[in-house]
This record gives C-alpha cells, sequence and structure tokens, in this order.
C-alpha cells in the first residue's frame, strides 16, 4: 500500500527507526485515517532546541523490516520556541487524505513531550490560529 511508494521523498533506514528513536505518543486509527500514526523523538537529540521527531505510520515500520527503508509520514524540528514540520506530510503521501485532525494531534503530542521534558512551552499552528482569532477580536 503506502510502502511502495517510498522510492522518493524523505526516507530512514529501519535501523534508524528502530535504535535511535523512541515512540513518545501512538495515534490510533480513526475513520478517515485508518493506520496507527507514531510519534518518534530521536534519541541523539539531548537539548531542547535541537529536538527531532520522526512519525511513522505502524504500518510502514511493520513492512519496513523487510525492506529496511521507512518512508516517515512527518518530521518535526524545533526552532526556537516554535514547531516546524521539516518534512510535510502531504508532500511525502500526496495521495493520502490527510485531515488536520491527525495533524494537530501530531502537533499536540510533541509539543506535550516537550512541556513535560523539557518545560518548554511550544507554539503550533492551533496555537497562531487562536492567537489570530484573538487579536482579531480585540481590534
Amino acid at each position: 500500500m503506502l510502502h511502495s511508494e517510498a522510492r522518493a521523498k524523505s526516507q530512514r533506514s529501519i535501523h534508524t527507526i528502530l535504535d535511535n528513536t523512541r515512540v513518545i505518543d501512538t495515534i490510533e486509527p480513526r475513520s478517515l485515517f485508518p493506520d496507527t500514526v507514531e510519534v518518534r523523538r530521536m534519541l541523539s537529540r539531548t537539548h531542547k532546541d535541537s529536538q527531532h521527531f520522526i512519525v511513522t505510520l505502524l504500518s510502514d515500520v511493520k513492512r519496513a523490516q523487510d525492506t529496511e527503508v521507512v518512508k516517515p509520514l512527518a518530521e518535526l524540528a524545533i526552532r526556537g520556541d516554535k514547531l516546524r514540520f521539516t518534512v510535510k506530510p502531504k508532500k511525502q503521501y500526496p495521495n493520502l487524505c490527510l485531515n488536520d485532525e491527525i495533524l494537530h494531534l501530531i502537533e499536540k503530542s510533541v509539543a506535550s513531550f516537550m512541556k513535560d521534558t523539557f518545560s518548554a512551552q511550544i507554539f503550533f499552528s492551533q496555537d497562531k490560529t487562536q492567537d489570530s482569532k484573538k487579536e482579531w477580536h480585540l481590534l
């Protein structure tokens, strides 16, 4: 299914995924998105400003046991106090129907991890939207 498209875009070896990352959150399948999403943190990144996260589909990780290549759904990095997608899901899987709820849950997982682990408040797209609405209402 999805792994057959793994020739282009960003790829990671299964060894990197299994040996150098740890799952910090799992987003269970939903009606509009039938695969389990795993949010993983790179273990080699120890400083709060250099955190890097790889988001994988569980079915792709299982399938990669044979092919040794995982195509991440997304990758995220912390830049200052903001969360940025360095590998975007829509570019990785252009034919996959991704709703904003899944992207929000991924961002929320990372922000929660940063708060719990580093006591750092990280802003992500939902925060920007809410701030813009608040500013708009204040005018």
